[in-house]
């Protein structure tokens, strides 16, 4: 018979919903619009969307809840410019820009630099539907996190209960060495603490503080430190309070532009 805590642990590991549809987002600014991308999303099976008018209504949505990707809808060069404070405040995300084929004036090399997927909606209707299809087909290959961790870790936790600010802080101010490693619908990342300094971030593509940036705008999910793992590898270097005070300056930019005015 397992122990309480052993019981415990597996609850805390089995999941609720084995089956989680592709979640994706979208700004059109004109809610008149004969939409032919979204009537070609709304035929794809296993995909949730929502559909917002505003930047700020955008940022602010994306703050609250997980999405697995977001569309920016319009005409340039307004929209790729909004794709890209978007990719500036969510360096994660997966993010594509919906708009009529480029003109000579539009900052097209602006797409490949900030990691932006360009979808031109000014051709036929069998070529938008294959960009869009090629683009929910990218929201999947996330997949959804692994379990295998063994679940008797020193600190267990939601991101609900306990932001990943104060809980680094909390951390490092104890001196403690070991890997965080945080799970979300967003996917799997890592911090390594060594001596109440932070020595090593990474999720995904993102390492070192743009990796800890990413992790402080999670609102939920769960945490679980593993005592005494120290990382080889160094990516950051600035002490945890630099760290800290930068980062939550950045998370207050963000908030502040989801409740600006339309843009």
């Amino acid at each position: 018979m397992a122990s309480p805590r052993q019981a415990s642990c597996y609850l805390l590991f089995t999941s609720d919903a084995p089956f989680v549809e592709t979640r994706l987002l979208i700004l059109n600014a004109d809610p008149v619009f004969q939409d032919r991308a979204l009537a070609i999303l709304d035929e794809i099976d296993h995909i949730e969307i929502r559909v917002v008018r505003t930047m700020p209504e955008a940022v602010s949505v994306l703050l609250a809840e997980n999405f697995d990707g977001f569309v920016v809808e319009g005409e340039n060069p307004v929209a790729m410019n909004q794709a890209t404070s978007a990719r500036q405040h969510f360096p994660s995300l997966k993010i594509a820009c919906l708009a009529p084929q480029a003109s000579d004036a539009d900052p097209s090399e602006t797409a490949p630099q900030q990691k932006i997927t360009r979808i031109t909606s000014g051709g036929t209707e069998r070529g938008l539907r294959k960009q869009l299809q090629t683009f929910v087909s990218s929201l999947a290959q996330g997949g959804t996190p692994t379990e295998g961790i063994d679940p008797c870790h020193s600190l267990i936790g939601n991101l609900n209960q306990f932001s990943a600010a104060e809980i680094l802080q909390m951390s490092c101010l104890g001196q403690r060495s070991g890997r965080f490693t945080f799970k979300s619908g967003r996917g799997n990342s890592e911090i390594y603490l060594a001596h109440g300094s932070v020595r090593h971030a990474v999720y995904g593509s993102l390492e070192g503080e743009s990796a800890v940036a990413e992790i402080f705008r999670w609102r939920q999910g769960r945490f679980y430190f593993e005592e005494g793992i120290i990382s080889q590898v160094q990516t950051v270097d600035r002490p945890w309070a630099h760290l800290l005070i930068d980062n939550l300056q950045k998370l207050d930019e963000t908030l502040e532009l989801s409740a600006t005015g339309p843009l």
